[in-house]
């Protein structure tokens, strides 16, 4: 018996640097994995090739950003609808929220959150007009959502354009785990750590504000606040400056730490050799550093944000008020309270089990066989 084919565009790889990235090569990896599976997939383009390039990733030049948009959207509304065509595709899945208007099938967007919606001053206007009609009109015929948490679902729900459009969850994996490379990159100090593009709704002034006041303290003198990351992909969005400057006026120069960039096996030894993980945000589709630091048996504190709750459930440390105060205090417990952190490591291998690849991929499966059979 012949299987549904599905088409799964990885364009994004090009320039995809945090969540979408590990969805798509997750997904990609698992595909490649398995001898067996109910679909065919067909990737496009080459998944090996395209997640190598770096010539739009990163801190780009504008002109640089522009073309890839240009490119980007060309993919989407003329190559897309034609390779749907050629390879007779029954499904076209587009895991960076896009979908073409017209293809061949059914056509799934994932919709990892509400970003558009919720801030859209912190994007170019014009832009986000043209994305936002390509995004909506692409779901209104043959369309459907799949998002990562039932807070984004619930969000999802609320926006005008998608109300009579069916909306799935499905969780995502984290790609992340400990491995011998890791060890290979393990700091000479005791450190807090936070992993994400330095954007203002990651809340990261206030985590530094607290950190500086934790240091003031003779006990805790020598620890250290490490903050993975690179710039946020647009200037609107952008923190890193703001961030650096803080630093400075608070005389934290030799205590906060920015690696910018680093390697998987760099980022596995900051994970690894960690006091704890600290997730101040205060916008979030998923929260996907929270499953890393799961992963690696680090104790987790995060703000009262719905998709960082849903994703941490009990195995993490929530903030009751979102204050350097109360990061504070929280940080300092998780010092002084051995039993705590222990807990709450145990409890996040547990809740990590939710989240593995073989879940992830089989309840995708499961998904797109029900979007297919009506």
């Amino acid at each position: 018996m012949k299987k549904p084919r599905i088409l799964i565009d990885v364009y994004y790889l090009h320039v995809a640097q945090t969540g979408i990235r590990t969805y798509i090569t997750s997904l990609c990896e698992e595909i490649l994995r398995r001898k067996e599976t109910d679909f065919e997939y067909i990737i496009s383009p080459d998944y090996q090739l395209t997640k190598t390039k770096k010539y739009f990733r990163g801190n780009t030049s504008k002109w640089k950003n522009l073309l890839f948009q240009l490119l980007y959207f060309f993919r989407k509304q003329v190559i897309l609808p034609l390779l749907s065509y050629y390879h007779q595709a029954d499904l076209v899945f587009s895991p960076d929220i896009l979908s073409p208007i017209w293809s061949r099938g059914k056509k799934v967007s994932v919709i990892h959150d509400t970003f558009f919606w919720d801030s859209p001053e912190h994007y170019q206007a014009l832009w986000l007009k043209f994305f936002l009609f390509f995004l909506k009109n692409g779901l209104k015929h043959q369309g459907e959502i799949i998002t990562i948490t039932n807070f984004s679902k619930e969000r999802l729900r609320e926006i005008e354009a998608f109300k009579n459009i069916s909306k799935r969850v499905v969780y995502p994996a984290t790609g992340l785990v400990s491995n011998k490379e890791s060890r290979n990159h393990q700091p000479e100090f005791q450190y807090f750590l936070h992993v994400g593009v330095m954007e203002k709704r990651k809340n990261l002034g206030m985590l530094i504000e607290a950190f500086g006041k934790l240091v003031q303290q003779e006990t805790y003198k020598d620890l250290k606040l490490v903050l993975v990351g690179s710039r946020g992909t647009r200037k609107t969005l952008d923190d890193h400056d703001h961030l650096k400057n803080l630093v400075e006026k608070l005389h934290l120069e030799e205590k906060v730490i920015f690696p910018g960039y680093v390697t998987e096996e760099e980022l596995a030894g900051y994970f690894e050799n960690a006091i704890a993980y600290v997730f101040p945000s205060l916008n979030e589709g998923f929260g996907l550093p929270v499953l890393e630091a799961f992963s690696f048996g680090l104790p987790v504190i995060i703000s009262k944000q719905g998709a960082l709750m849903e994703v941490a459930g009990d195995a993490a440390m929530v903030l009751e008020e979102n204050t350097k105060e109360a990061l504070q205090a929280a940080m300092v417990r998780l010092l002084e309270d051995l039993n705590l952190r222990n807990e709450l490591s145990k409890k996040g291998r547990i809740r990590l089990n939710e989240f593995s690849t073989e879940k992830f991929f089989l309840s995708l499966e499961e998904t797109f066989k029900h979007i297919l059979n009506g």
